[in-house]
């Protein structure tokens, strides 16, 4: 189809862990469901081949355009390079691109307030008035809060057409200029789309489980606290109960996993690493099983991976975050965050419990409320299910998005 518009993702540091996350799976989804043909703008490193195994999951053609980079570029350097000493060239870069492709894009497609938009914005704006922008956040409080309202930032906002956001839109809304709309990172089933909108798990073929899942012993995912909170609830919940982990585990964590198991040698027939899983259907295969889905994070905008705990429906149990948060509470009450007192009040919420960040007696104690108490369990099982099929589901999500850049003026 030669007439389809066109839905371009500029990300200049593109790699394969993010072909299934929001940022890759929103173009594939805008093409597979409403029509677009996406193409994914991205660096091509300088001395080497970059492979996207997870497309492999997608049963649709992805078209890539590979951006030829002014500077030295690895994508295990992107922190050092495109987000620090060549970013002014990372900015150069992205507006000679617009430049060269401006007329062919019809919705741009940004993800995150990064420095290396603003001029590639303006630019787009000024030789294809027509396009839409839309600016995906990846917002957490922190960040919004360390965010200068300078007059190329605001400029930057109010050329995009759309902006969206995981969580706390009512606090940005506050302090922006422009509105911003909820929209949650989503679930699709790649790999077992033959399940979408039809699949409810059963309460039944369930184990007593324990699922994390996520770059294990990052500082962020605060997987230390997780480990000493089962070692703690290990003799108040039944001896049926394992925890799994799934995800590769930093260098830097092993010593501390190692020492761990040597000081704890009961736990281990109780604890399971899967290491990283790149197929999705033996990853969805445990979120099937599991019953909890544990995440502890120090700091999370809105993790993809609670939405796919809730599809197969997990019970949370996460740490008290906006974006952690927002999951385990029920539609109506999401966005709003609440001050610490009040969170202090709700920590037993709608889809799952919440604890204090870092505390892992805390996290202890909800584990061992759920743990013995199935019936809980098995309400949740289904009615989180049913959440995430509400307003949880990608291709909902971005009929959504894609009304509101059709109505965008």
């Amino acid at each position: 189809m030669n007439d389809r518009k066109t839905f371009y993702m500029l990300v200049p540091g593109f790699m394969d862990v993010h072909v299934t996350k929001d940022v890759g799976i929103i173009p594939y989804i805008m093409q597979k469901y409403l029509g677009y043909k996406a193409v994914y703008a991205t660096y091509k490193p300088s001395d080497t081949h970059i492979s996207y195994p997870s497309l492999s999951f997608f049963t649709e053609d992805i078209e890539f355009d590979y951006i030829e980079p002014s500077f030295y570029y690895h994508p295990d350097d992107i922190l050092q390079t495109v987000y620090s000493s060549n970013l002014i060239d990372c900015c150069k870069d992205m507006v000679k691109y617009i430049e060269n492709n401006a007329k062919k894009i019809d919705i741009l497609y940004v993800f995150g307030i990064y420095p290396f938009y603003f001029d590639a914005v303006e630019r787009y704006k000024e030789l294809n008035p027509a396009g839409k922008v839309y600016l995906k956040l990846d917002a957490n409080i922190s960040w919004i809060n360390n965010t200068p309202m300078a007059a190329q930032f605001v400029k930057f906002l109010k050329n995009c057409d759309l902006i969206t956001s995981e969580s706390i839109v009512e606090y940005i809304n506050k302090k922006w200029p422009v509105p911003v709309h909820y929209i949650p990172n989503g679930y699709y089933p790649l790999g077992c789309e033959e399940n979408h909108l039809t699949k409810i798990f059963a309460f039944e073929e369930k184990e007593n489980i324990i699922l994390t899942a996520g770059r294990l012993g990052t500082p962020q995912k605060a997987t230390n606290v997780l480990l000493e909170a089962f070692k703690q609830a290990k003799p108040h919940i039944p001896d049926s109960w394992r925890l799994v982990l799934a995800g590769s585990i930093e260098e830097s964590f092993k010593p501390y996993v190692e020492k761990y198991l040597q000081e704890n040698p009961d736990l281990n027939d109780r604890i399971t690493f899967l290491g990283y899983i790149q197929d999705k259907k033996i990853l969805s295969e445990w979120f099937r099983k599991a019953k909890i889905f544990s995440l502890p994070s120090i700091s999370e905008a809105s993790a993809n991976v609670f939405s796919e705990a809730k599809a197969h429906g997990c019970y949370l149990i996460t740490s008290d975050i906006d974006g952690c948060r927002d999951a385990a509470l029920k539609f109506e009450l999401r966005v709003n965050p609440l001050d610490d007192q009040d969170k202090l009040k709700n920590r037993q919420v709608e889809y799952g419990s919440l604890h204090a960040v870092g505390d892992s007696a805390e996290l202890a104690q909800r584990m061992i409320e759920a743990c013995n108490n199935q019936e809980l369990l098995k309400t949740v099982c289904y009615s989180t299910q049913q959440d995430a099929i509400d307003h949880f589901d990608w291709v909902r999500l971005c009929k959504k998005i894609d009304m509101m850049l059709k109505i965008s003026v």
